[in-house]
């Protein structure tokens, strides 16, 4: 075996190398294919020299470079001192292109090591540079417009089990095709085509390790291997037999999945001829959502998907997008969430395409192309015939969500202030609460008769000024306001609830609609778990036929009915004036002569203060562990019942017979901080259903995602779950996600800071059934009076259904013959429980044809609950703190130590005395009562006319003439308050308070409050 030059130009000479190749080989592998290699060798080398900086490398040249006989294909390389050999080895009859490979993973190796960046490893180039080296050799080919690619060691670490960490670590002696270079080598190409960084840029930020590249490119310091893994491990879910397919054998990438999201995938045709025929122009915004799991924003760039429906499809129907895309992180350069919103418009052609009975379902389509791959997401559409009572939930001229209904108003009533709440309406006129179910009831009884008609006076406009409190932020439903106080006099609230029900079709008696009912239920405290649970929460009677005729309390008391003729009406009587015949919230609706639609009124008493209200024998304000709650009104109607079916679980956000009433208002403070700015909120949820064991979008927990709205940069939140494990949140958070901000506070607390405009948050598990929950959010210092930040939660789950085209649907009938065939269908439906079985059936008519079956997957939102932050006066914040405080020591205390929200309530009161505390009250002092603290006669608030303020002096005020003017106080429970004053003899007590860094308490009149009447020096 002798290396010869025999025939080549130059002597084999080229810049950077000194060719030669074995005598051995034949013209074609040895002269032929050595010359073509002289050709572009240096034109190679300046190509992998540009990606290290043009470094170059560390020896002598040109190099002696040898090409060497085999059955295989390899290269090597060794130094002694300044002159490098390089051997390679592309196996007989192989093409230039491997030649070139082989040649490109051996001198980038060379400049690895010259570069001195962390890729080389320790008398080699390790496990890192390997795999970099590997990943350097196969863009070459990319850069050269070569279609080759070779295989590397990506499938070794595939077929490893488990897969180990070699991002955050590096073997450095190890420089051989192993698990080890394989983990690596994937990595890169992660970086590469998933997250779109060059190949210049990644050499460039070199490091100790993978992980360390990875924190240089992206900014983000989380641990990348989760989320990396994650995405391999859903694409290669078997951790042997796997083989990556495609042009690329090393990369599989780009991965990810494209998944819907719907927040509402039900339509009414009466629902979208309202819509049609009002401010909304048949608009439902922010209908739907295409997340976009496994990229970053820099990967995407301006890209977008498509959404479409699918043959057939829904005629005047589109879904157009609705503003830009929305990121978990403001780094786009961090692998995330990605989600894109979308509208549902319709157009009045629509309206012929319902149905004319039942329910007819559509595919809607969802697409998007990334580095070349094509990513697809489907979910489907219900469409409703026209005919059964309903509820509007959607104006976008009012700027409202889909879980603030159009049709479902609260409002406060303090008769002692004003016996006419309702301008025009009855009076209320006995103070009691006997004398607030009657007042509901007339209440109800002029609604219906005054304003039934839908072409005149909307009462539930709050242009229109009907009912009270319309035009602010809907806080009626809030159990902690029992009083109203006014000048030196303490009155009464009342807070009460009405629903609005619409119907369109015929007139007169032939087309009467029989015993509608309407449910109304609260939520102990904020939920995002409206979603139609008939067996927990929305538990009813059933009647002989199998549906909900009353409702009732389920178990744990997670959901109380409340009614408009009394705390507890005997339901089982047929003839009860609730929902028996003729009762008042049970109503035959007839649409009049001469017109095609009308509106009817529901209502009830919202009697949470009456200690003779006890659901199950427990008064009511002991199970309400929230300040502001949930209201959902349900139309229980048996020609059209609420049914769980085709793998959609209905909701307010997504039903028309559901409508959804629930918003927290909290202040903040301004300026003390940081206790004043504390928003504590107890919320309710279940837990996270088991899934399969698996990666993709069918194995993900439930999610709870908070949309921050408007929330400043600072902002930061804690989720207080007790029974739930901080750690194992935050373990599978770092598979999902890409990014996340969580962190763990305690054993049982998550923590984040609003970073981008979405959070995710995985619902544990491993949990009690039922996770109490605490959400307090931290309004940073730099928040101002007037400012208001609307926050909100959803909650996400998954779905899998399975479409099956079949025969046509059966020709129109009219309406008496349709609802008959409607209602028989939707009782056979309500007997057999939730369905995953999407029937589609085509418009036309033809031939029977065999089944097609196709497997859906989409996420959908359960529900959602906003929270809403004004800052505002702080001296105005304190009565109603006290009161609050002093409700929720008497619930707290009336709760036993084991119950599930003990814990909860016992952190969220310690939170609220110290914003009593802050805000200048003194939370020692105020005991537990349901009648809120205590005021005297004159009508102030707190036991007297003063206020206490108790810190240290941080500053003493001098005007411009060098007169002393006041100072500030930094308070012990954080904040600060400002003090004016000009006596000679303050000053010496401020300065001397100041130089001793003394605690000083400083006493003012609650209408002076800037103005000391004493100052207490206190010791250290």
């Amino acid at each position: 075996m002798t290396y010869v030059t025999t025939g080549l130009p130059n002597g084999g000479a080229t810049t950077y190398y000194t060719f030669s190749y074995d005598d051995s080989l034949s013209v074609a592998d040895g002269r032929d294919r050595t010359i073509a290699l002289m050709a572009v060798a240096d034109s190679d080398f300046a190509i992998m020299n540009g990606w290290f900086g043009g470094v170059g490398v560390p020896f002598t040249l040109p190099m002696p470079t040898r090409i060497a006989p085999g059955p295989g294909a390899s290269a090597s390389w060794g130094s002694s001192g300044s002159t490098v050999g390089i051997t390679v080895t592309p196996g007989n009859g192989s093409s230039l292109d491997l030649v070139r490979w082989l040649l490109c993973a051996e001198v980038t190796e060379m400049l690895m090591y010259s570069q001195n960046h962390g890729w080389f490893g320790s008398g080699n180039e390790g496990s890192t540079g390997e795999g970099l080296s590997h990943f350097l050799a196969n863009q070459l080919m990319i850069s050269i417009g070569s279609t080759s690619r070779f295989r590397g060691p990506a499938n070794i670490w595939l077929n490893t089990s488990p897969r180990p960490d070699w991002v955050n670590n590096t073997d450095p002696t190890d420089n051989t095709n192993s698990a080890k270079s394989g983990c690596a080598l994937l990595f890169l190409w992660y970086l590469n085509i998933q997250l779109g960084f060059s190949v210049n840029s990644i050499v460039a930020a070199g490091g100790a390790n993978l992980g360390a590249v990875y924190h240089t490119l992206t900014g983000d310091t989380n641990d990348p291997f989760p989320y990396f893994k994650s995405l391999l491990d859903a694409a290669f879910p078997n951790p042997t037999g796997n083989s990556i397919g495609g042009p690329n054998p090393d990369s599989p990438f780009p991965l990810g999945a494209l998944t819907w999201i719907v927040t509402k995938g039900t339509y009414g045709h009466d629902e979208v001829a309202t819509s049609l025929g009002s401010a909304a122009m048949g608009h439902f915004p922010n209908a739907f959502a295409l997340a976009l799991d496994g990229f970053n924003g820099q990967a995407i760039g301006s890209g977008t998907p498509t959404a479409s429906i699918a043959a057939p499809g829904f005629t005047g129907l589109t879904v157009p997008a609705d503003g830009p895309a929305q990121f978990m992180s403001a780094n786009h350069l961090i692998p995330q969430r990605i989600t894109f919103p979308y509208d549902a418009v319709f157009a009045s052609s629509s309206l012929p395409a319902f149905p004319a009975s039942g329910s007819q379902t559509r595919e809607l389509d969802g697409a998007m192309t990334i580095a070349g791959r094509a990513f697809t997401a489907h979910t489907d559409l219900t469409f409703d015939a026209a005919g059964d009572p309903y509820f509007t939930n959607v104006n976008p001229a009012t700027h409202n969500v889909f879980w603030l209904s159009q049709d479902l108003r609260l409002f406060t009533a303090t008769p002692g202030l004003n016996d006419h709440p309702v301008p025009g309406g009855p009076a209320f006129s006995t103070d009691s609460y006997d004398g607030a179910y009657t007042y509901v009831q007339a209440l109800l009884a002029w609604l219906n008769s005054t304003y039934s008609n839908p072409s005149g006076t909307d009462p539930f406009d709050p242009a229109t000024g009907v009912l009270p409190g319309q035009s602010a932020a809907y806080t009626a439903d809030s159990s902690v306001t029992p009083t109203t106080t006014s000048g030196a006099n303490t009155y009464n609230n009342y807070n009460f609830a009405i629903a609005r029900v619409r119907l369109n079709g015929l007139s007169g008696a032939p087309a009467q609609t029989d015993d509608v009912r309407v449910f109304f239920r609260v939520w102990g405290t904020q939920t995002a778990d409206t979603d139609y649970q008939p067996t927990t929460t929305y538990l009813s009677h059933l009647d002989a036929a199998g549906l909900p005729d009353y409702p009732e309390l389920p178990a744990g008391a997670h959901t109380i009915p409340f009614f408009a003729t009394g705390n507890s009406p005997n339901l089982s009587d047929p003839n009860n004036p609730e929902y028996g015949t003729n009762g008042i919230n049970n109503k035959s609706l007839i649409i009049p002569a001469g017109s095609n639609s009308m509106w009817a009124y529901y209502g009830c008493f919202l009697n949470v203060y009456d200690p003779a209200n006890s659901p199950g024998g427990t008064q009511v304000q002991a199970l309400l562990p929230g300040d502001h709650h949930c209201i959902v009104a349900q139309i229980a109607y048996d020609g059209d019942p609420i049914v769980n079916a085709g793998g959609t679980t209905q909701s307010p956000e997504n039903s028309d017979k559901l409508a959804q009433r629930n918003l927290q208002v909290t202040h903040s403070g301004n300026p003390g901080w940081p206790a004043t700015h504390r928003v504590p909120q107890t919320f309710d949820l279940r837990r996270s259903p088991k899934r399969p064991e698996r990666a993709d979008v069918l194995g993900h927990p439930d999610e709870l995602v908070i949309d921050w709205g408007n929330a400043p940069k600072g902002t930061t939140a804690q989720i207080f779950w007790p029974g739930a494990k901080a750690a194992g949140i935050l373990e599978v958070a770092s598979g999902l996600y890409g990014v996340h901000q969580l962190t763990m506070v305690d054993a049982e607390t998550i923590g984040c800071e609003v970073d981008g405009r979405l959070t995710y948050i995985p619902i544990p598990t491993e949990a009690p059934e039922d996770l109490a929950g605490l959400l307090t959010i931290d309004m940073p210092a730099g928040v101002k009076y007037g400012q208001e930040f609307n926050i909100v939660v959803r909650r996400i789950s998954t779905r899998r259904g399975e479409r099956v085209e079949r025969r046509p649907a059966p020709s129109s009938k009219k309406r008496t013959d349709a609802m008959t065939a409607k209602k028989a269908t939707k009782r056979s439906a309500a007997h057999e429980g939730p369905q995953v079985t999407v029937v589609v059936d085509d418009d036309e008519q033809g031939p029977a044809t065999e089944p097609m079956t196709e497997s859906l997957t989409w996420r959908y939102i359960t529900g959602s609950f906003q929270v809403k932050v004004p800052i505002s006066d702080e001296e105005k914040m304190l009565p109603a703190e006290e009161d609050a405080l002093a409700i929720f020591r008497w619930r707290l205390r009336a709760m036993p130590t084991n119950n599930r929200w003990h814990p909860v309530l016992s952190r969220y009161v310690d939170y609220r005395a110290a914003k009593v505390d802050a805000l200048g009250g003194d939370a020692a002092k105020i005991g537990p009562s349901l009648a809120g603290a205590p005021r005297w006669s004159t009508g102030k608030p707190r036991r007297d006319d003063d206020l206490e303020f108790t810190g240290k002096v941080s500053c003493v005020d001098y005007d411009r003439f060098g007169d002393f003017s006041g100072f500030t106080l930094r308070l012990e429970h954080g904040g600060e308050r400002s003090f004016h004053a000009r006596e000679r003899a303050v000053e010496t007590v401020v300065r001397d308070a100041w130089e001793e860094r003394a605690t000083v308490s400083v006493i003012v009149d609650r209408d002076r409050p800037h103005w000391p009447e004493a100052i207490i020096l206190r010791r250290p």
